[in-house]
């Protein structure tokens, strides 16, 4: 049978709350009423004990007293002794009267019987104008010994009550055991029922900021929580749609882009060739240098079209064994025309070591970062290129004598089509992308990259195997 969730999320709330303090207020409530019925019955027992502790000794007070009025209307034939003892006649059978009321036990009901027979008899006989010692010894003899019933009554009460405490006690202690897990099984199972439309919304919210955009956002609960759902499923579509979108603007502006750069690269081919007649040997130069950059224009639009994709991040990483003194030289021979268009030294240190990573990421790091320097280096400069592996990690640092990046922007010259000042005597106006991609395929392979103060100074530290 399906748990069905109330409309609200509060209401729901409020109901785990009440089903969770509900055993304990029943548990309360039968720990009060027990409580209150153990004080009645004592209350009850020591007032039926103290009466009956009352009348015994009145009873036992009144017997000397009966039998010297007794005695002294035999003896004296006195009018007026006759009627005092009439009187303690009356008042010894109301007090016999009143405790026959009293909640007696068997004993003590016999025992008051036999004083009130004992009495009446010790009566006849005064009527007879006699008094029999002996009887008013008898009745002497009932009356302590119903003193001493009285007194056990008392004590056999007491034993009582506390038996009935620790009965109350012990019965507090099993309901406590029992209402307890009770409760705490009520909070566990209401802890799991709120907690787990939540959980939902919490990893719908994780999906959508991680960008899997083709799991659905389910929530099963209130109402008011699953209209949330509903809503952040409604997003994740919207968020769809807008990839979709993006993927095929991107696709539209690379085939734009793509179909003059094609003319261009074929122009530069066919000049190269010398079809269209023969080159001066700086007319050959100048078109080397066009058919490169044509070249490297298809690969930053090849990049921006990777940059542009949502699972970029999530490429599959490539790792391969690379000796990094082939990797620098293959990246400094695509840069070579720029070096030499702005009349640039390159000074390069690595280390002659084979490491384990991912080759192409590695390749665009050190291309951008090269390439990055060539543009902000002042014309005839030196740029230093270092890569070496130390402790397990390979650390990669490119400088420049350019005026290097500000303090405030050392975070934001990471963003995409972020520009700072473009470099004096430059002809060539950045996108923003190059850093943005590198530290891409930085963070990609578990790296960090910093940038340094007071001149262009940028350094790439990635976890390698030395092979």
């Amino acid at each position: 049978m399906q748990f069905r969730y109330p409309r609200s999320f509060f209401k729901l709330l409020a109901v785990g709350f009440f089903l969770a303090v509900l055993p304990l207020a029943a548990g309360l409530l039968a720990m009060t009423l027990a409580i209150q019925k153990l004080s009645t019955q004592s209350q009850q027992a020591v007032f039926d004990a103290a009466r009956i502790a009352h009348g015994s000794r009145q009873l036992a007070e009144i017997l000397p007293t009966l039998e010297r009025a007794a005695r002294q209307s035999v003896v004296l034939q006195d009018a007026s002794l006759r009627e005092g003892y009439e009187h303690l006649r009356e008042e010894f059978a109301d007090v016999i009267t009143h405790m026959q009321q009293l909640p007696l036990d068997a004993e003590m009901r016999q025992l008051l019987n036999r004083m009130a027979e004992q009495e009446a008899e010790a009566y006849r006989m005064q009527t007879e104008a006699k008094v029999d010692k002996t009887q008013f010894a008898r009745l002497a003899e009932t009356g302590r010994a119903m003193l001493l019933h009285s007194n056990a009554v008392i004590d056999r009460e007491a034993v009582a009550l506390k038996t009935q405490a620790e009965e109350a006690e012990a019965g507090a202690q099993t309901q406590l055991l029992v209402v307890l897990p009770v409760a705490l099984l009520v909070v566990a199972g209401f802890t799991y029922l709120l907690a787990r439309p939540i959980a939902q919304i919490e990893a719908g919210i994780r999906d959508l900021g991680e960008r899997r955009l083709h799991t659905p956002v389910v929530v099963e609960g209130p109402e008011d929580l699953v209209q949330l759902g509903e809503r952040l499923n409604w997003l994740r579509e919207r968020l769809q749609q807008l990839e979709a979108q993006k993927a095929q603007f991107l696709r539209h502006v690379s085939h734009e882009l793509k179909t003059p750069l094609t003319a261009l690269r074929e122009g530069s081919e066919l000049l190269a060739e010398g079809t269209a007649g023969g080159l001066q040997p700086r007319q050959q130069e100048i078109v080397g240098i066009v058919r490169e950059n044509s070249i490297h224009l298809q690969r930053l639009i090849e990049e921006l079209l990777r940059h542009g994709e949502a699972e970029f991040r999530a490429a599959r990483i490539d790792i391969q064994a690379v000796a990094l003194p082939e990797l620098v030289a293959h990246v400094v021979d695509r840069q070579r025309i720029a070096l030499e268009a702005r009349q640039i030294k390159l000074q390069s240190n690595v280390s002659p070591q084979t490491v384990r990573t991912d080759p192409e990421r590695v390749r665009v790091i050190l291309d951008n970062l090269l390439s990055n320097a060539t543009k902000h280096a002042p014309l005839g400069s030196v740029v230093e290129l270092f890569a070496k592996v130390e402790a397990q990690q390979l650390v990669l640092r490119v400088l420049d004598s350019g005026p290097g990046v500000p303090a405030a922007a050392h975070e934001r010259v990471f963003e995409p089509f972020y520009r700072g000042d473009t470099p004096a005597g430059s002809k060539i106006k950045s996108t923003g992308l190059g850093l943005s991609i590198c530290r891409d395929h930085v963070t990609a392979l578990g790296g960090v990259i910093t940038v340094g103060e007071g001149r262009g100074d940028f350094t790439v530290v990635l976890p390698v195997e030395v092979v």
